[in-house]
């Protein structure tokens, strides 16, 4: 039987509609890997915005590849520092970056709203990547589907809302992000509101996306977390199908609280590994910097090591540029890392290209 385009449910949702107590504990696990991950942030050896630009970018890679993108973090770093041509695949990553960065920056100056979906939405297919045709930056004009490769609309799994539709739906959601006017806790809400805008899909392209850069951009505004580095794409790309299918029973069996308790549990599932990244990264920090002030005797040591754990993947050019040091002094300190095989570079003679692996295979 072909499916009909969508009607949602307006927000806030009935009491009734979700059932707290089915994922109470999951709510609870939630929170308190939370609370564990921002208390460990905010006493780390390494200053959290160091490894913000490699998270950032890794989650880049990870909700690129839930759209099908096939792209390492190794060629996005690379494309980064400029050493390596950017592919469609590569750009589309890049693109995502450069959404997420200036989605965190506009929210200095306007709230979460349809003007920051547009912004980021643009962002996003520029460059000609896939999708690029497909009005960046414009809510949707005509009737989209959802389903396997190749589907079509007779065939589709899920058809969101008419077109005309559609603003009425994202100015309600815009409202309940901004002043919800239920009682329910913020990770609870967070689902609800990254469901709604898969379910109302306002763009012809990248709502996936878009919706997934929404998570962190929601719970940094709340002030939930201090820092707007914690994505869940890398858990939704290993549950993928999980993920689609739960999103697709609270609409066609209005099963709000089966999505609610696996989102939660992608929370804690994710905080927990973002808890033994820092704990890795932290001692990593304080051994390497140790180890890098017995190869090099001076105390700009400090800033080369800083600069390496925000960019594993660099050039001696980019190092000069963000230590202040002029470039000759920073390619006779990298010929010394190397030569003790701290770091390795592609052993090219011009624009030669370092490799922190040590840091890289953590990320990975």
């Amino acid at each position: 039987m072909r499916l009909k385009p969508f009607v949602p449910f307006m927000l806030p949702l009935k009491e009734e509609i979700v059932n707290q107590m089915e994922f109470l504990n999951e709510l609870i696990e939630a929170n308190k890997s939370m609370v564990e991950y921002q208390t460990m942030l905010k006493n780390s050896k390494l200053n959290p915005q160091f490894l913000l630009r490699p998270v950032m970018l890794k989650e880049a890679v990870q909700s690129t590849k839930i759209e099908g993108t096939h792209v390492t973090l190794d060629e996005v770093m690379e494309a980064d520092a400029q050493t390596k041509k950017a592919n469609k695949d590569i750009q589309e990553a890049l693109n995502y970056y450069e959404a997420l960065m200036k989605g965190m920056d506009a929210l200095k100056n306007i709230p979460i709203s349809t003007r920051l979906f547009k912004l980021m939405h643009k962002i996003l297919l520029s460059n000609d990547v896939r999708g690029s045709s497909r009005a960046p930056g414009e809510f949707r004009k005509i009737q989209n589907f959802l389903g396997p490769e190749g589907c079509t609309m007779e065939t589709a799994t899920y058809i969101p809302p008419e077109p005309q539709y559609v603003d009425e739906y994202m100015s309600n959601l815009e409202k309940y992000i901004n002043d919800p006017q239920d009682r329910y806790n913020e990770l609870i809400r967070v689902a609800i509101i990254h469901a709604q805008f898969e379910t109302i899909h306002p763009f012809l392209d990248g709502n996936g996306r878009i919706g997934r850069i929404l998570i962190p951009l929601y719970l940094y505004n709340k002030g939930v977390i201090d820092y707007p580095n914690f994505f869940i794409s890398d858990v939704l790309e290993r549950d993928k199908h999980k993920y689609y299918r739960y999103l697709n029973d609270t609409r066609y069996k209005g099963d709000w609280t089966q999505w609610i308790k696996f989102f939660l549990e992608c929370i804690h599932i994710q905080a927990k590994k973002n808890i033994r990244l820092i704990e890795e990264v932290n001692e990593l920090y304080e051994n390497e910097l140790a180890r890098a002030s017995t190869i090099i005797n001076s105390s700009n040591v400090l800033h080369i090591v800083n600069v390496m754990f925000q960019r594993p993947i660099f050039t001696a050019k980019t190092l000069s540029s963000l230590t202040g040091l002029p470039e000759g002094t920073v390619r006779r300190y990298l010929n010394r890392l190397e030569e003790e095989r701290m770091i390795f570079s592609d052993g090219k003679i011009r624009s030669k290209t370092y490799y922190y692996y040590n840091l890289l295979d953590k990320l990975r």
